[in-house]
């Protein structure tokens, strides 16, 4: 027996109906869940700390690469950029701070590069000049760990931003400067800084 008509319109406006609420209420998830994108987690097998992030990268190369030496490895499809206030004088005792960017990954990390004396040795403690010697640490300057770097830069660029903070270093029984210049601790900041930017970190 054929349905009326009245009852198959009926029919299809109530499936409408559903399909509108059902559709309404998809879209309001997906907007809402948008909201809590930059929680959601991270299973690339990246560290985010180090992840580039293209405005920052942008804004570097615009407005802060200007301030570098520039080494390239192509092959790699890595740069380094060196602060211009770090001498270029190998033999001179500093330790100066690299952002090292790589293209083939879209990451970015820190490499402390010691020289002069301190290139020597294979391992640095390193102080505040403020404080007593047994707050130092010990930096491998040898190891390749990003990790490691990264957290002897924040420790050293902390006690830099001290007022008349100073930063030593032990080598050979001594304790000698960090940063014998103004401009050295200057460009050190500016690098930490500039890669915090590079990775949104900051």
């Amino acid at each position: 027996m054929v349905k009326p008509a009245a009852n198959n319109d009926n029919s299809q406006k109530e499936m409408f109906k559903l399909l509108k609420i059902f559709g309404f209420a998809s879209l309001g998830l997906v907007f809402l869940l948008s909201f809590f994108n930059d929680y959601r987690a991270n299973n690339s097998g990246e560290d985010p700390t180090f992840t580039i992030k293209d405005a920052g990268l942008l804004f570097f190369y615009n407005l802060r690469r200007i301030d570098y030496r520039l080494t390239r490895l192509p092959e790699a499809k890595i740069e380094i950029y060196t602060n211009d206030a770090f001498d270029e004088d190998g033999t001179k005792n500093a330790i100066l701070l690299d952002i090292i960017i790589n293209k083939n990954n879209q990451t970015a990390f820190l490499y402390l590069k010691p020289q002069g004396v301190f290139g020597t040795a294979k391992n640095l403690r390193l102080r505040n000049g403020n404080q007593p010697e047994d707050k130092s640490f010990t930096l491998d300057t040898q190891t390749a760990d990003r990790r490691i770097h990264l957290e002897a830069v924040q420790k050293i660029a902390h006690w830099l931003q001290e007022e008349e903070g100073s930063v030593e270093v032990y080598v050979d029984k001594k304790w000698f400067p960090l940063t014998s210049e103004i401009k050295e601790k200057e460009a050190f900041l500016k690098a930490y800084n500039d890669f915090l930017k590079i990775t949104a970190n900051k």
